[in-house]
């Protein structure tokens, strides 16, 4: 399985490690609970000509950091699957906080 990270993704995770310093351990916590179950996430169901994999968000992440014991951090990863019979790709797109954010960058998925 390939793993890619967007340049966006890359600043964003950079600007939210400096904030919540737990955040690298518990993406390779994440990271490799993913790549077991890449599907196992809430789909977002849009459908555009030419679509390239399925896009997914993840809400429930689990961030140390972050002062509360649930599962919900507030934290929200957006990611794309793509599975065909050549090779199976991961690729980030985007990290967030909710309370920094109201939603995911639309555009940024359609220019994916």
């Amino acid at each position: 399985m390939q793993i890619k990270r967007l340049p966006e993704f890359e600043k964003e995770f950079k600007k939210l490690a400096k904030k919540y310093p737990s955040l690298e351990s518990d993406f390779e916590v994440f990271e490799k609970t993913l790549v077991l179950n890449p599907k196992n996430h809430k789909p977002i169901s849009w459908v555009w000509e030419n679509k390239k994999g399925e896009f997914y968000k993840v809400k429930k992440f689990r961030c140390q950091s972050i002062a509360r014991q649930s599962k919900y951090s507030g934290i929200r990863i957006i990611y794309n699957y793509l599975e065909d019979e050549k090779t199976i790709e991961l690729t980030y797109i985007e990290i967030y906080h909710k309370n920094q954010k109201e939603n995911h960058d639309i555009e940024r998925l359609k220019n994916f």
